[in-house]
């Protein structure tokens, strides 16, 4: 059997990704193992690949793999590459979803705190070796008691909630199916009913998969229904947010704060008005990064590898009609 790496497009470091396919060539030491870290060796390796790993596979190298079975992503989402006939063919794809749990929820609630003890102007002034009290005196404020609402409630989500517990915050959210009572949740809707959320949320957290419903969740008009001095929390996808209309809102002060770690355009631009906003903390796409993701993405692999041999079920199977 022939494993095909396409190392293009990755955003961890090489030296991550190198001791990820590093595990993975361990994983397949009995088989075929191709690294290709440039196009034209991957279109040659790829024709009679049985399964590819990647971060991204576009159509016109999709359609040289004759006998391809499956392809193993490199990110937990895949909005970014899926195309027509990719989603009509019978390759399986599986993603590395889950493996940001713990970290993506960190990440949000080290923005949480920034925002809320106003560490990015504790930051701006350090830098002007300036020792000045009075406006973070005046401003900084606390989690406990204000109320989060965090869109998607998935495995990422739910570890948001329970953080926020133990920050005693009243927690509310959407889930796209509803099964039950969800631990750590004080009240959840629907996904459809995600507008519920916005006038009731001092931080508003996106952390729901990029699909043809959650394109531009966040417009003009879901800013304005937002509670007076809200922040808003973007580690999902950029592509859900209006950023025109975000800027304004942070210029006038309808919004508090933001804290954005996805863009519409990654990077993001230098002419956005987002940079210079006193009141927007920007993370470049980090929000998953850490040391620990070799590990896991290849204990995902091993998983899906046995599951691929044996005929047994695979994780993180991506549905190609739900779009994640």
């Amino acid at each position: 059997m022939k494993f095909v790496v396409w190392k293009a497009y990755h955003l961890e470091s090489e030296d991550i990704v190198s001791r990820y396919l590093a595990k993975v060539q361990a994983l397949v030491a009995d088989h075929q193992f191709v690294i290709c870290s440039d196009e034209e060796s991957a279109k040659r390796e790829i024709v009679d690949a049985d399964v590819v790993l990647c971060w991204k596979i576009t159509p016109e190298l999709f359609a040289r793999a004759r006998r391809l079975k499956w392809i193993q992503f490199g990110s937990a989402g895949i909005d970014h590459t899926v195309f027509p006939e990719l989603l009509q063919s019978d390759v399986i794809l599986t993603t590395l979803a889950g493996i940001h749990r713990v970290v993506v929820a960190e990440h949000v609630f080290a923005l949480m705190l920034a925002l809320a003890r106003r560490l990015n102007l504790s930051c701006v002034l350090q830098m002007e070796h300036k020792y000045e009290r009075s406006e973070i005196a005046a401003t900084a404020d606390v989690l406990a008691g204000k109320t989060i609402g965090i869109i998607g409630l998935g495995r990422i989500g739910l570890n948001i909630a329970r953080l926020a517990k133990a920050f005693e915050m009243r927690v509310v959210g959407t889930k796209r199916v509803l099964e039950g009572r969800l631990e750590n949740i004080d009240r959840i809707y629907r996904a459809s009913e995600y507008r519920k959320v916005l006038p009731i949320s001092d931080y508003l957290v996106l952390a729901v998969p990029l699909t043809d419903e959650t394109r531009a969740l966040i417009g003009r008009s879901e800013i304005e229904a937002m509670k007076p001095g809200a922040c808003l929390i973007n580690v999902a996808r950029g592509a859900m947010v209006d950023h025109d209309a975000l800027a304004d809102a942070l210029r006038s002060g309808k919004l508090a704060g933001a804290a954005l770690d996805v863009f519409p355009a990654e990077p993001l631009p230098p002419d956005s008005p987002l940079w210079d906003l006193p009141n927007t903390i920007i993370t470049p796409h980090t929000a998953g990064s850490h040391p620990g993701y070799a590990d896991s993405a290849a204990e995902i692999f091993r998983q899906n590898l046995e599951a691929f041999l044996t005929g047994g079920p695979m994780v993180n199977v991506y549905d190609k009609h739900r779009g994640y």
